[in-house]
């Protein structure tokens, strides 16, 4: 079992000259490799649990995987998760070696177009009761509050009820980890809608579309091209989820 906290003497100092010695909670890294059909493929910065959902996640929100049906195998052991995947399902893969903690990097952003019909489909429609309180919650997640060292997201149900929810110290690798639990769990995304504690740009979304969620909120900032994309796409963005108000950029027809 890999710790996910670990406890550190530290000395804290104050503007009067207090000083207080006390033992304090950070999140651990954990250096993660990624081997996909025999050939390592990418090496990620991540929080070290939940480890099978994050794989899953990132391979479904890079548009390598269209779900848990496209993997023979995926086994994790000692740093090293080895993936599988169906024959008619291996093909051209994107360049990469180093995914950091942000999680940004080596997104497909050519192939999320032809997913938004699944999108535009939905008949997902969410209160806004429902989507603050959602909000609020990931101010709760129990490894934030222990070491206030991660990026949190939550999978919710149109009523607001908590899915599937993650902490990982990249804000990227934590939506995937809820991903991939939600794949897992076998939840129907066209009809969920998902938390996040970090910004939206353009990236953030494209997991969004690549995943089939319909809406995607956070308590933080939206950017031009995030919403762009979610124009284009038919994903409904939603920032500044704080203080009793959120902000709609775009399709706000799911929002009741």
């Amino acid at each position: 079992m890999i710790d996910i906290i670990s406890k550190r003497k530290i000395r804290r100092l104050f503007l009067t000259g207090k000083v207080e010695e006390l033992m304090d909670e950070l999140i651990n890294e954990y250096l993660l490799r990624i081997r996909l059909d025999g050939e390592d493929f990418i090496q990620a910065v991540v929080s070290p649990y939940l480890l099978e959902e994050f794989v899953l996640g990132f391979l479904l929100t890079r548009g390598l995987i269209n779900g848990q049906e496209d993997i023979s195998s995926l086994e994790i052991s000692e740093g090293l998760a080895s993936v599988e995947r169906n024959p008619r399902n291996q093909g051209s893969r994107p360049v990469a070696t180093l995914l950091e903690s942000t999680g940004s990097r080596n997104i497909d952003l050519s192939s999320h177009s032809r997913l938004a019909r699944g999108i535009r489909g939905s008949r997902l429609k969410v209160r806004v009761k429902s989507l603050i309180e959602g909000i609020r919650m990931l101010k709760r997640m129990p490894i934030f509050n222990r070491t206030g060292g991660t990026h949190c997201a939550i999978l919710f149900s149109p009523s607001g009820d908590p899915l599937f929810s993650a902490e990982d110290l990249g804000r990227h690798n934590s939506v995937d980890k809820v991903i991939g639990g939600g794949l897992k769990k076998g939840i129907d995304f066209n009809e969920s809608w998902l938390a996040v504690s970090g910004r939206l740009p353009k990236d953030m979304i494209i997991k969004a579309v690549l995943s089939g969620i319909p809406l995607i909120a956070s308590v933080s900032a939206v950017t031009s091209e995030g919403v762009r994309t979610g124009e284009e796409s038919g994903v409904t963005v939603v920032g500044f989820g704080r203080e009793g108000r959120i902000n709609c950029y775009c399709h706000p027809f799911r929002i009741i």
